[in-house]
């Protein structure tokens, strides 16, 4: 059984590759056949401007804006997506073997069932290591996304888990004051709770590896202003999660605030370690310790439970998608964003003068 677990991952690695390979070259195409259409339209206008008789100094060059949208920010979101989705298919696949051959039934094991839905996104990491190990030759952007592990990491890991984790908390906190929703302690077991938080990390950090990695470097090599870079990654992001139950704008707005909280974090640290452990501090904050909806997902094993009979939608909760589609939410995360901008714009400041 061991042998055809590790052919399988053999294959899995090899179809990985070829597909990375396949979708580099579907952007590039993209973007040849974008800068095309773009120059396509700067002809047409040219030739609308003779046509009309105007003079020479009048006549308007190609929308350089529009070419960049096109053959920069699109081209990255279909590889992104692209591979992202590879990657989520193969973690499913993988985890799946590991699951049979542990014996696990993710229908009846409710920490088996979560760990899964949380594990899979292990494929992403896969496929995405592959792509920066071929692009980092060729790539700065790629190089880039790579950071050697020091007790830096560390304490920014620390910091992004326990501050973002902590402003899930108040908007919890906020709710279960607010009378909109009810908890009740359900279990504590150490090892399952460590085996999630692992998990989620897993989960949360290939997000971010996505989206705060690839797409936010991708971008800023094309166009290197932090407000488009910043703002590219974060609508990403927030697309992402079209699909899931009770989204709303409210709460597309959230996740793209999300996204612009971690981008300040990237820029002034140079490191993913604030993203990749905030982002699970929140996560394992909503949706293992106190059971309630993470991005509109419930899982089947938490800390404490949610009675969805008595929740309630209001300023600090949404029944669909939790505290991530709240007014109250939106407030935490831009005040979020501002002192951590105000920190770090300070220490830089200080290391100036």
């Amino acid at each position: 059984m061991n042998e055809e677990i590790k052919k399988a991952a053999e294959t899995a690695e090899t179809a990985a590759e070829t597909t990375v390979q396949a979708a580099e070259t579907a952007a590039e195409a993209i973007g040849e056949v974008s800068e095309t259409v773009a120059e396509t339209a700067g002809v047409v206008s040219e030739a609308a401007s003779a046509g009309a008789e105007k003079p020479e100094e009048q006549k308007k060059p190609p929308n350089k804006f529009v070419q960049y949208l096109l053959t920069g920010i699109v081209s990255t979101y279909v590889m992104a997506f692209f591979l992202m989705i590879y990657g989520q298919g193969l973690g499913a696949f993988i985890t799946s073997i590991i699951m049979e051959v542990a014996g696990l039934n993710t229908d009846e094991h409710p920490v088996a069932q979560t760990a899964y839905m949380y594990i899979a996104f292990t494929g992403i990491w896969v496929v995405y290591t592959i792509l920066i190990v071929l692009l980092r030759k060729k790539y700065e952007y790629a190089r880039k996304i790579c950071h050697k592990v020091t007790g830096k990491s560390f304490v920014l890991g620390i910091a992004g888990f326990l501050i973002v984790g902590g402003m899930n908390f108040i908007c919890i906190l906020a709710s279960w004051l607010n009378g909109d929703i009810e908890l009740y302690f359900d279990r504590f077991e150490l090892m399952p709770l460590l085996f999630l938080l692992f998990a989620v990390f897993v989960q949360s950090s290939a997000e971010e590896l996505v989206c705060r990695g690839f797409v936010y470097r991708r971008v800023e090599r094309r166009y290197p202003h932090p407000a488009v870079f910043f703002l590219a990654n974060s609508l990403f992001f927030a697309l992402l999660h079209l699909g899931n139950n009770g989204v709303t704008l409210l709460s597309l707005l959230n996740i793209a605030l999300t996204g612009i909280l971690f981008s300040i974090s990237v820029y002034y640290t140079d490191s993913l370690a604030f993203a990749f452990a905030g982002h699970a501090g929140w996560n394992y904050c909503q949706s293992i310790v106190f059971g309630l909806p993470n991005s509109g997902n419930v899982f089947p094993y938490s800390m404490f439970r949610l009675d969805a009979s008595t929740a309630r939608d209001s300023f600090f909760y949404n029944v669909g998608f939790g505290v991530e589609g709240t007014y109250f939410s939106v407030i935490v995360l831009v005040l979020g964003c501002l002192l951590l901008f105000g920190y770090y714009f300070l220490k830089t400041r200080k290391k100036a003068a």
